[in-house]
């Protein structure tokens, strides 16, 4: 399953606001097919590191390499070469209002890939009907419900052919009755071998979904391990904590 070399690797990744130090020299590795599920409780850092992690935030300190290639911020050329392929879903879906479902997917095929429209509109109705979307491709996002606009946001990412996606609590935003949507987008990105890095608060669906578990708290892994290890048999007395907390609230979870 995974391989030597690593898909994505973040070392000492070092984050401050003002005199807040929110990442503390956060270290972790992905390898192809890897889902590593990041919990934690709110201001733990965790869509800090995602953001980080895709440059969308400047840290202050640490490196990341893609593939065994680093990642050189001041290179502009390189940082949208990275971006093309490290896919972000984010928790407010970042579509832009005034183009439709299929425009947002094709736009960033025709301007940042260069393809031409014919081709980067098919390759949009692809990846459309793959998140089962394709009978509202010219629908705009206001005529979406929550659940539809994150999959038309994560078949924009899909469409640039990433090697990892990062998903920042994609669910959160959404009704009870839409997260199960987008929960099948996502396992069957799973299925496919897809390496992701998923944020979430839902302790059931990462139990089910990762191969490693992160537990942050206050700008540091504290704790990492199987699903089974950090929900049921964790060592740390704050990851037990935080996790008896969930499951009261979610019974069933985990």
């Amino acid at each position: 399953m995974a391989e030597e070399i690593p898909v994505l690797r973040a070392e000492k990744i070092t984050k401050r606001y003002g005199e807040t130090e929110v990442l503390k020299g956060i270290s972790f590795e992905l390898h192809k097919g890897d889902i590593k599920v990041v919990i934690g409780p709110s201001g733990s850092g965790k869509s800090t590191l995602l953001h980080c992690t895709n440059f969308l935030v400047k840290f202050d300190e640490g490196r990341i390499w893609l593939n065994e290639k680093e990642v050189d911020y001041a290179n502009k050329s390189e940082l949208y070469a990275y971006r093309q392929k490290v896919g972000m879903i984010f928790q407010d879906f970042n579509l832009f209002d005034h183009l439709s479902a299929l425009q947002n997917v094709q736009i960033g095929l025709i301007r940042v890939k260069k393809l031409p429209k014919k081709q980067a509109k098919a390759r949009a109705l692809h990846e459309l009907a793959r998140v089962g979307l394709g009978e509202h491709v010219a629908k705009y996002p206001a005529e979406l419900s929550g659940g539809q606009k994150q999959r038309v946001s994560i078949a924009r990412a899909l469409a640039m052919d990433p090697d990892v996606m990062l998903l920042d609590e994609p669910t959160s935003a959404l009704d009870p009755e839409l997260i199960g949507e987008v929960h099948v987008v996502i396992q069957d990105l799973a299925a496919g071998g897809m390496t992701m890095m998923l944020v979430t608060h839902e302790i059931g669906f990462a139990s089910f979904l990762a191969n490693e578990i992160f537990f942050m708290d206050d700008g540091i892994i504290l704790e990492k391990g199987t699903p089974e290890k950090i929900l049921s048999n964790a060592e740390c007395d704050r990851t037990r904590e935080f996790c008896a907390r969930i499951k009261n609230l979610h019974p069933g979870a985990g």
